[in-house]
């Protein structure tokens, strides 16, 4: 078995990061009126911050693709050797991808422009990702693969900031 490292890791957060007092601007509100339970909520769960890939009027800013390319864009940036002709495994989690088909690893590879490679997408609402990174290990420990890159990704999931 080959010993397996993590190399570098990036990511994406779409937008600028918006307040809680700006949120329904964003999301919208119920009947035009503000959530009655919302100040409950954030006080509880102490987020001061998200990031949505949508503006003011739920239009999209990115697709879940150029997401994921932006977060694999990032990473390969910050890695010191020029990974990006080495890659020979990409594994993509998503909870759904932009479209029905082709499957969210074809689109996501098609965005990136990385070179021809075996590819998995990985589709589950928790999961995904860590599914991508198990997968992405095991190719590089069994040997199947020498250099793997794993990405999880979701417009419906809406990075968050705590205290």
């Amino acid at each position: 078995m080959n010993s397996v490292y993590i190399t570098s890791i990036g990511k994406f957060l779409p937008g600028t990061p918006i307040d809680n007092e700006e949120m329904e601007e964003y999301l919208g509100r119920i009947g035009g009126k503000s959530s009655k339970s919302m100040r409950h909520i954030l006080d509880q769960n102490k987020i001061r911050y998200r990031h949505y890939a949508i503006d003011k009027d739920q239009k999209s800013l990115y697709s879940n693709a150029e997401m994921a390319t932006n977060a694999i864009r990032d990473a390969l940036e910050r890695n010191h050797d020029d990974l990006f002709n080495q890659v020979d495994f990409l594994a993509v989690g998503t909870t759904q991808g932009d479209l029905l088909v082709p499957g969210f690893a074809s689109m996501v590879h098609a965005e990136t422009g990385l070179p021809v490679m075996e590819i998995a997408t990985h589709h589950g609402v928790c999961d995904s990702g860590m599914q991508a990174i198990k997968n992405a290990f095991l190719q590089v420990q069994s040997g199947e693969k020498k250099t793997a890159i794993s990405c999880g990704s979701g417009r419906a999931i809406y990075w968050e900031e705590s205290q």
